[in-house]
């Protein structure tokens, strides 16, 4: 089995909640996150797009970034940037080798480590060799026991709570903004956006004061300042915050203005303590990239975006309509079982002029595509009409502007698939 397989392999132990394995993962791999500085990032909606904003801001200072984020989209060394480049895939099989023998000593004493646990063991071992000098470390579903919680960070970051992975987190905003604040350490200062409703507020509020930890949120938007620039497969936003800061964003929507904001709030911070030069690293957010938010496919009438669940369905809605108003779009659309699916369609219903439903090939379950369909037509209040179909087929030039949602997994599977037709073509 080669290594990459063996990585893969591990995903059939499932979602191990809880730190001791982790810790002993660390521990035998020689500790390497007591060499790293950390930005620790959590929260439902937004994680990544926060981190790839402080990761372009903090390499357009002098610095060398890593970055740790889940999942991936395509290849699995994406999950793992240096500089913002995918780790070359000879160095990740040497770190996979090393943790292999590690893992295989853990089984023999009854520890089966997942491939979670698996991927952020690794992250920490590949900066550490890289000798990163700050790492932006997104959290994977919760915050207290989910494995990236090992660290201690210069700084914790929460960029929003709404109801999601409820079976493990629980069922309500309180419950779900507990989990997350548990990235929150003694001493540490903790960044907030501002918009999170104020259950969570309210909890993160006394876990940080539990901690002695300052909280800081972020500006809001001043959203008549917003304006738009269409620049070929992109669209440059240009906003004030209530702070008095006018922001350039080339990540689109009103959820990345929101973020950019709470990004701001970070490097005024960090301009202190890694004593960055704040403007230069203002200045770089015009130019963040970040696959399957908000993206234009070159060629084709498409977006794909990763939005996966209501809150998340509802800013892409929102986005829409600001980029393109009275507009109706066709739908691509597929999820995992467990999200809350009849929400996010009753959302994008007034948006659609039509909705194709897809059948995810992965382990985890997924929504069944017919059973969707007939959600639609209890969640929408006029008749849409729908269909099923392959990935593949519904990829081959729509001629209608369309919109790929619902999973972040689909966005990686159509990507994929989109870079095969394009490598195929090259070769005619």
């Amino acid at each position: 089995m080669s290594e990459l397989d063996f990585l893969a392999s591990l995903e059939f132990f499932g979602i191990k909640l809880g730190l001791h394995q982790t810790e002993e993962l660390f521990r035998r791999l020689g500790s390497p996150q007591k060499n790293l500085k950390f930005i620790h990032v959590a929260g439902s909606n937004g994680k990544g797009s926060v981190c790839a904003m402080l990761e372009n801001a903090l390499r357009a200072c002098g610095m060398k970034t890593g970055f740790y984020s889940s999942p991936h989209l395509i290849h699995v060394n994406e999950r793992f940037r240096i500089n913002n480049i995918p780790v070359d895939e000879t160095i990740l099989c040497n770190a996979i080798q090393k943790l292999r023998s590690v893992a295989a000593d853990m089984a023999e004493n009854g520890m089966k480590i997942t491939y979670f646990e698996a991927t952020t063991a690794l992250a920490a071992v590949l900066f550490a060799e890289a000798g990163c000098d700050i790492v932006l470390w997104e959290t994977g579903m919760g915050g207290r026991l989910d494995a990236t919680n090992i660290i201690t960070p210069l700084a914790s970051v929460i960029t929003g709570i709404s109801l999601e992975h409820t079976q493990y987190l629980g069922d309500t905003l309180e419950k779900i903004a507990s989990e997350k604040a548990g990235i929150i350490k003694n001493g540490v200062p903790v960044f907030v956006a501002s918009k999170t409703p104020e259950a969570a507020k309210n909890v993160i509020y006394r876990k940080a004061a539990e901690c002695n930890s300052p909280v800081t949120y972020s500006e809001p938007v001043v959203t008549e300042s917003c304006t738009f620039v269409r620049e070929d497969l992109r669209i440059l936003q240009t906003f004030r915050i209530a702070s008095g800061e006018t922001l350039h964003i080339a990540l689109t929507g009103t959820h990345q203005r929101e973020n950019a904001s709470l990004v701001l709030s970070v490097l005024k911070y960090l301009e202190k303590t890694l004593e960055l030069d704040l403007q230069t690293a203002i200045a770089s957010l015009k130019d963040v990239q970040w696959a399957g938010r908000f993206q234009f496919i070159p060629g084709k009438h498409l977006i794909v975006d990763s939005a996966h669940n209501p809150e998340g369905i509802g800013v892409l809605a929102s986005t829409l309509r600001e980029v393109f108003p009275g507009k109706k779009f066709h739908f691509l659309f597929g999820a995992f079982a467990d999200k809350d699916t009849q929400s996010s369609l009753k959302i994008l219903a007034p948006l659609a002029h039509s909705f194709t439903f897809l059948e995810m090939e992965t382990m985890r379950a997924c929504r069944d595509a017919h059973a969707l369909g007939d959600e639609l037509e209890h969640a929408a209040l006029e008749k849409i009409p729908w269909s099923c179909t392959t990935l593949e087929k519904a990829l081959q030039d729509p001629e209608d502007l369309t919109i790929l949602c619902g999973s972040l997994h689909l966005c990686g599977d159509a990507l994929a698939l989109l870079e095969e037709q394009k490598k195929q073509l090259e070769i005619r």
